[in-house]
């Protein structure tokens, strides 16, 4: 028997990260990547999908991608997926489809499926109370698998879900606690004999979901878990920073950016740039003109500038232009320094006859 931990796929989400040509694109790539994890599971004989939590992106779903979705699991006939609702979802995001025999459902209380010596135990709804994790009994004698869609109390997010206690977990002969609810991969010891693991979505939708996605690979082996993290997103989402301290040639250091990048990333890669730094007056940073000369080698980037003008007294103390008057004017005045440096680039760049709109 082999079993798969994933969550947080958000079919039919919006991809707001990107222009809209590219973002149509990445939808339906995110929605192929549930497609090819069907297959998959068909192909390595997988017994059973757990689905974390956050299937969909919405309560309302199109119709178009509710079909796709039940079609895929119905193909996947000798699989079972098993399907928590999270925060962005419910069951009935399917609306009035029929629903696949091998699509199952937790409930608003423990709901266990049982395969072979394996018990997959999870609830839709967690209140986080003693009462709550009290009703969770589980046979010492079994591979204990439970499934639950929140965040562990502490960790801070800006999004609304269930809290999960893990000290109120402890020693309930739990070898696996699949999460969902955080986007990224990771696992911690729980007590001593379980772990507990968020999945990480399957395929990235922004910037805030850099790096490999995938899922849990878990494989029954006597009376133990084998367990491995499996990438499978269809191309991955980089931030990358580039210090402009010291440079004093924009279109070298361009140059050198682009060959870096080019160097170390695929060109299916999404990427931000991010600059830092200090630079002076006459280095000027042309993010826009970078952004459109990657978008030709990658199949999207970004470029963020988060420098800062180096404003020091003595390159302008003894200059006696209107451009030295200008700046000490600009430098000397109220302004956070933030708003100074903008208003003195956009005045050396009026002085120098450019284009300011």
């Amino acid at each position: 028997m082999k079993f798969i931990h994933c969550s947080d796929l958000h079919l039919g989400s919006g991809i707001e990260s990107m222009p809209s040509d590219k973002s149509k694109i990445r939808r339906e790539e995110i929605l192929r990547s549930f497609e090819r994890l069907t297959a998959y599971a068909t192909e390595n004989e997988i017994t059973a999908v757990i689905i974390a939590g956050d299937m969909f992106d919405a309560a309302k779903i199109s119709a178009k991608t509710r079909g796709r979705v039940l079609s895929a699991i119905k193909n996947a006939r000798d699989t079972d997926f098993l399907y928590l609702s999270g925060n962005h979802d419910e069951k009935f995001a399917f609306g009035e489809e029929e629903i696949p025999d091998n699509l199952k459902f937790f409930g608003d209380s423990w709901t266990t499926f049982k395969y072979g010596n394996v018990a997959i135990t999870g609830v839709s709804a967690c209140d986080g109370s003693e009462i709550f994790y009290g009703a969770l009994n589980l046979d010492e004698s079994d591979v204990n698998i439970v499934v639950l869609h929140g965040q562990i109390a502490g960790y801070k997010s800006e999004e609304k879900a269930e809290i999960i206690s893990l000290p109120l977990l402890k020693d309930k002969n739990i070898d696996y606690l699949a999460l969902g609810h955080i986007h990224y991969y990771t696992e911690n010891k729980l007590d001593d004999r379980g772990v507990y693991a968020y999945s990480g979505c399957l395929d990235g939708r922004g910037f805030d979901e850099t790096g490999e996605k995938g899922f849990v690979l878990l494989e029954p082996q006597e009376n133990t878990l084998l367990r491995a993290f499996v990438p499978f997103s269809s191309r991955k989402f980089y931030e990358t920073r580039f210090s402009v301290n010291g440079k004093d040639d924009w279109y070298a250091f361009r140059e050198e950016t682009i060959n870096a990048l080019k160097k170390e990333y695929s060109p299916d890669s999404i990427i931000k740039v991010v600059f830092t730094g200090s630079h002076k007056t006459d280095f000027e940073i042309d993010a826009d003109g970078l952004a459109a000369r990657l978008n030709e080698e990658f199949f999207y980037a970004r470029v963020c500038d988060k420098t800062t003008l180096d404003l020091s007294r003595e390159d302008f103390e003894n200059d006696k232009s209107v451009r030295g008057e200008f700046v000490r004017l600009v430098r000397d005045s109220d302004l956070s320094e933030e708003k100074k440096a903008a208003v003195i680039m956009l005045g050396l760049n009026a002085l120098k006859g450019e284009d300011i709109r």
